[in-house]
Parts: structure tokens; C-alpha cells; sequence
């Protein structure tokens, strides 16, 4: 679905399931800038549930600490991100989430993340004519 990601040469997903330690499934996700989505996996269905990056830019062309292994681990609807998806498992009967993550601002690459994270969001948008579920706004 998104071809522009394909570019990322550092990129990985992990599955977080019921039961399971955000931080240890998590843990080979590097702390750099980029941008990651979140698939439900729920009764044989997949779908995007949500598109966000980590690493916004200072005006002196350093990024702010909220990078992927941070952003991945932070917060998500006002609540620390484990409890979060742990209420949306159990509330959404969701089987296990499938999260996606890729580097966009490395050696090789200069995407800032919110410019990565706006184009996903467009061609979602495109498809579906409306954002991911749990993303707020854009």
C-alpha cells in the first residue's frame, strides 16, 4: 500500500499481543527518527488502525528525543501506549497488533518524519476518504 516506505533500507515490525510487554516485543527498535503504522489483526481481517512518526526537528536541525523506540513506547489518547493498546485488544476483541516501523532521516536518507508521516496519511486518505481509526487528526 505504501510504496513510498519501500526506500527505508532500516526498518522492522514486531507483533504485540494480549499479555504481552510493549517494551520487550519492542526492543529492536532503533532510537532514530521515522515513522510507523499500527495493522489490527482481528477475526482473519487486517487493517491500518494508525499512521505516526517520531522525531520532530528543531529549528537548529536536531531532532527532540521522542524517536521511534521512544514514540513506539509513549503515550497514544492521553495514556501511557501499553495501557492503551492493552484496553483496545480487549475492548476491540482485536486478536494481536502487527506494528510497522521505518527510518526515515538516517546516513542515507534526509525524509523528515512528518513529511513521511502527511504523504501516508494523503494516500490513505485517498483510499479509505478518511483517516485510520485511532488516528485524531492530522
Amino acid at each position: 500500500m505504501f510504496s513510498e516506505l519501500e526506500k527505508y533500507q532500516e526498518n522492522g515490525h514486531f507483533f504485540f499481543e494480549k499479555g504481552d510487554n510493549l517494551r520487550l516485543v519492542s526492543k529492536d527498535v532503533p532510537d532514530k527518527p521515522g515513522v510507523y503504522y499500527i495493522l489490527r489483526l482481528q477475526k482473519g481481517k487486517i487493517e491500518i488502525v494508525y499512521i505516526g512518526k517520531s522525531g520532530t526537528m528543531l529549528p537548529n536541525g536536531q531532532f527532540k528525543n521522542q524517536l521511534l523506540k521512544n514514540r513506539v513506547n509513549n503515550k497514544q489518547g492521553g495514556l501511557k501506549r501499553q495501557i492503551f493498546l492493552d484496553l483496545k485488544l480487549e475492548d476491540e476483541t482485536i486478536d494481536a497488533l502487527d506494528i510497522y516501523w521505518f527510518v526515515t532521516f538516517d546516513e542515507n536518507h534526509k525524509d523528515l518524519p512528518g513529511f513521511v508521516e502527511g504523504v501516508l496519511l494523503q494516500r490513505f486518505y485517498e483510499i479509505y476518504g478518511k483517516l485510520p481509526d485511532w488516528n485524531e487528526g492530522f
